[in-house]
């Protein structure tokens, strides 16, 4: 490991054995810095994200990250004891800490605060600083470096004070005159800068040159901060004066409140408070509600405590009590002065008179601060130390992003308890043999509580009180959605959900406060932009404003993705909010808004997919509706894939809102796009509740389209029996309507029907009935199908002469339209018949061009069933190992998606005969 370096402390470099390893894209060596800071600590995706776009990501940031890091892997293959891993929910690099300079510079500057003497302090020190050879991360430009470079650049000056300090305990008092000006120069206003450089003219015989000095610092600090010099500068003023040396009492606050008994978990977040413990760190603690900002910061504090000898301050800043205004930073000052030991006679009513006074008051003291629930950075920022001995702790509801950007705070989100986070709270409260005699009731109120220590402390709470009262009786509350914030209200201020998010959305403006409301009404589990602006009827550009203030508020949460999510109880309130907060003709308005958004958008997605499809008349999308564009096919499958858990909930809404029509055409327009992403299931399950809709409606071309996608989408899952019953029904009202066009399609489907039975017979003759009602010209997507499907039914009839003229036909069809998705499904085919007539060659350039074509076409479901055909066909070439690549294609899907799917059995038949080579 000796031959191993990690060197940020200057240019960035990774040293091995002497040769320097390759890692030159900046956004590599960001990600890697982002991981070797927290060596051996778990790193969330969303926190190295921020690290490295902070709040400009990547459209994909995850599959970027992923991207980085395998390269990253690659370039440290080979390396001993460096690895970088994967684990539940983040990436954690695991390397010896002595080999990345910064941790080494740590670990050495904190040995030499605990030297048995000067000498080896100076040795440890000198060894310390000659890690720097620059800047901090030199080269590398985000705003989280920055901040970060920021502070390790606060810790190199304390480590050089920190080696004055013993150097002017030495003789050579003149050379460190010269040292000591250039610091000055570059901290004018840096009180122990100016008091050393003071020191070494006064012991090097310049006493003139020390008082000149003393008096440039107090005048900047009146002039810059409107304060005088702290007491430790004027007591070296008095000194070099002639005066007796001054040694005024100095009062010792102890402010910290309890900590808290029952703390569960949290380990990684007290590692973190703990991760920056030496000299000048802001920690800027924030969540949601109830999350446990405060638990964690007296938790840490408590036992943290004995690292501040010269005291622990704290103040409530009740940024979000429902009993008042917050308190103003001026009045938190004024009582921090008097636990330090400040007169209140000698305190100035001037705000920024009084936060000099503090700071100076605080000035040399190593101290820890505590400011709690704070509402914004404007009222913490004056409380801020200005010196680098104090640690401050603070917490609030706001991301305080303003601090981390201005002052180098380093933010420390809080999330929820972990399912055994939990269970060890429960336990540590209700008690051990209570958690322990119902184990399901507990699950049950792990869940329904969703992580939230508040609501979790609220449930044992009521448990412990109740001794008598079996848990699962509990749990009744909790089952009912709109039951469950009464079952967490205690009835006590402060403990009650509801109260405590209340507080919150009083901090919001009215439009912030209205959206907020409506997120609790959206269907699926979370939005992204664009459907948030069609809920709101708001341009996109304002519904992003009122997103970053819910954000801010941790109302709402941003993912990597750039989607927006509400915790399960936050939403629950939003959507009793709702009900309060808005009349119910705007939240109907909202809703049908975001109805027709996923409605238009999905139908954009499906003819930008496959140009040449026959869409279904959908109508005008309603006022303040605008559907989202896709610039190509890829665009509309990332939109369709990261949309289709809202897209099956707005399903669910409309029904619940009646909207008829809407549920049907949505269905239907689903249909296509599910199946090839393999959704089989929920499309049959939507197709249901369009049959039920179109019952409701008088409209013939409505029940066509309902019992069409029925029927299609029973085929697809399996399920002829279920297509064999609509079938007739619809057949006959196609005809009684005169619309050739839907029995066309009708009769294709009970094709696939008697394909379902092996009945190939009947499958031709209702192919050939399709070709008697429409031509290519009518439907050229339905015409070349009904080619394919007559191809393969003669494959399966023993004519494969027939069989391969007509998918040949097919093909060219298909091709001639531009109707890709087709083509491919004639290639396939055809891959197929060359296969039984041993034309493996062939066959294997058919499939492959089949697999291009689905590929393209973002069919995952097709790509693997071709997959199988594909391995069949190299297994017959004696081309194992390509057999063996396009099976495990193959599984990898069918596995993930399709367990029960019968192409899974050959294709484990194929890894069978593949062992019996080895």
């Amino acid at each position: 490991m000796g031959d191993l370096s990690f060197r940020l402390l200057g240019g960035f470099r990774v040293v091995v054995a002497g040769r320097e390893v390759e890692i030159t894209r900046h956004r590599q060596r960001c990600v890697l810095v982002a991981l070797l800071v927290d060596v051996n600590q778990v790193v969330s995706t969303d926190t190295l994200a921020h690290r490295v776009w902070g709040e400009d990501p990547p459209r994909l940031p995850r599959e970027a990250l992923y991207s980085y890091l395998s390269r990253i892997r690659v370039a440290l293959s080979g390396v001993d004891g460096v690895a970088i891993v994967q684990r539940p929910g983040g990436y954690q690099l695991t390397a010896d800490p002595a080999t990345i300079d910064l941790h080494r510079f740590r670990a050495l500057h904190a040995e030499a605060v605990s030297a048995p003497d000067d000498r080896h302090a100076a040795a440890l020190l000198t060894e310390a600083l000659a890690l720097w050879t620059g800047p901090a991360f030199a080269g590398l430009d985000t705003e989280w470096i920055a901040g970060l470079r920021d502070a390790f650049e606060g810790r190199r000056l304390a480590a050089r004070l920190d080696l004055v300090d013993i150097r002017l305990r030495g003789d050579d008092h003149v050379g460190l005159v010269a040292e000591l000006s250039g610091l000055a120069a570059e901290h004018p206003l840096d009180e122990r800068v100016a008091g050393q450089l003071v020191l070494a003219h006064h012991r090097a015989g310049r006493q003139g040159d020390a008082l000149r000095e003393y008096e440039r610092i107090r005048r900047l600090l009146v002039e810059e901060l409107g304060a005088d010099p702290g007491v430790a500068l004027q007591q070296l003023q008095r000194e070099v004066l002639g005066a007796e040396p001054v040694a005024p009492a100095r009062a010792v606050p102890r402010q910290l409140p309890a900590a808290p008994r029952s703390f569960a978990g949290r380990v990684d977040l007290l590692a973190a408070l703990d991760a920056e413990p030496d000299t000048g760190d802001v920690v800027a603690v924030s969540g949601i509600g109830g999350v446990g900002k405060t638990w964690l910061a007296l938790r840490w504090a408590a036992h943290n405590a004995d690292a501040f000898p010269d005291g622990q301050l704290y103040a409530d800043l009740r940024g979000f009590d429902p009993s008042g205004e917050p308190v103003r930073a001026s009045v938190a000052a004024l009582g921090f002065l008097q636990a330090l030991g400040v007169d209140t006679s000698a305190v100035p009513s001037d705000p920024q008179a009084r936060f000099g006074l503090y700071r100076s008051a605080i000035a040399g003291r190593r101290v820890l601060v505590v400011l709690d629930n704070a509402a914004d950075t404007e009222q913490v920022a004056p409380l801020l130390p200005g010196t680098r001995e104090c640690k401050v702790v603070i917490t609030s509801r706001h991301r305080l992003t303003g601090l981390v950007a201005t002052h180098g705070a380093r933010p420390v989100g809080l999330d929820m308890l972990s399912g055994a986070e939990a269970n060890d709270l429960l336990t540590l409260v209700a008690g051990r043999d209570r958690v322990a005699a119902e184990p399901e009731a507990v699950a049950e109120i792990v869940r329904h509580c969703a992580g939230l220590p508040l609501a979790l402390g609220i449930v044992a709470a009521r448990a412990r009180a109740h001794p008598e009262v079996p848990l699962s009786l509990l749990t009744e509350e909790l089952r009912d959605q709109a039951d469950r914030l009464d079952g967490l209200d205690t009835g006590e201020t402060g403990l009650s959900l509801r109260s405590v998010f209340s507080w919150s959305v009083r901090m919001l403006t009215p439009p912030a406060a209205d959206l907020f409301a409506l997120l609790g009404l959206a269907p699926g589990p979370d939005i992204a932009l664009a459907a948030a602006a069609a809920l709101a009827g708001l341009p996109p550009a304002r519904t992003r404003q009122l997103l970053r203030a819910l954000v801010s508020a941790n109302l709402v949460a941003q993912t990597a993705d750039g989607r927006y999510r509400m915790h399960d109880l936050v939403r629950l309130f939003a959507s009793d909010e709702a009900g309060r907060r808005l009349a119910e003709a705007v939240r109907a308005e909202a809703l049908h808004r975001v109805v027709d958004f996923y409605l238009h958008t999905v139908a954009l997605a499906d003819r930008v997919v496959e140009p040449v499809k026959q869409l279904v008349e959908l109508g005008e999308p309603v006022a303040g509706c605008v559907p989202q564009q896709h610039a190509d096919a890829d665009a509309a499958w990332r939109w369709f894939d990261a949309e289709h858990a809202c897209l099956s909930a707005a399903v669910g809404l409309a029904v619940e809102l009646g909207l008829h029509t809407r549920v049907w055409q949505l269905a239907f327009v689903l249909n296509d796009l599910r199946k090839r992403r393999g959704h089989l299931l929920e499309s049959l399950a939507d197709a249901r509740l369009a049959l039920a809709a179109a019952e409701r409606l008088d409209d013939p071309v409505a029940t066509l389209m309902a019992h069409r996608h029925f029927a299609s989408a029973a085929v697809i899952a399996r399920r002829p029996d279920l297509a064999r019953a609509a079938l007739p029904e619809a057949m006959a009202l196609a005809e009684r309507v005169g619309d050739a066009h839907q029995l066309a399609a009708l009769h294709y489907i009970m094709g696939g029907v008697h394909e379902s039975d092996g009945d190939f017979g009947a499958e031709l003759r209702h192919a050939r009935r399709v070709l008697e009602l429409i031509g290519p010209e009518v439907d050229p997507r339905l015409a070349v199908r009904t080619y394919t499907m007559i191809g393969f039914c003669h494959a399966k009839l023993g004519d494969l002469g027939a069989s391969r003229r007509h998918l040949l036909r097919s093909a060219g069809l298909a091709h001639e339209y531009g109707n890709l998705d087709s083509e491919a499904f004639a290639e396939a085919n055809l891959c197929h018949v060359d296969y039984l007539t041993g034309e493996y060659t062939r066959a294997v350039e058919h499939g492959r061009r089949a697999v291009g074509m689905f590929e393209a076409c973002g069919d995952v479901r097709a790509v693997a069933f071709v997959s199988t055909n594909l391995g069949e066909c190299y297994r017959e070439m004696g081309a194992h190992e390509e057999a063996r690549r396009w099976w495990h294609r193959a599984r990898d899907y069918y596995t993930a998606h399709q367990p029960d799917a019968p192409e899974l059995d050959r294709v484990s038949a194929g890894f069978a005969f593949l062992a019996t080579l080895a």
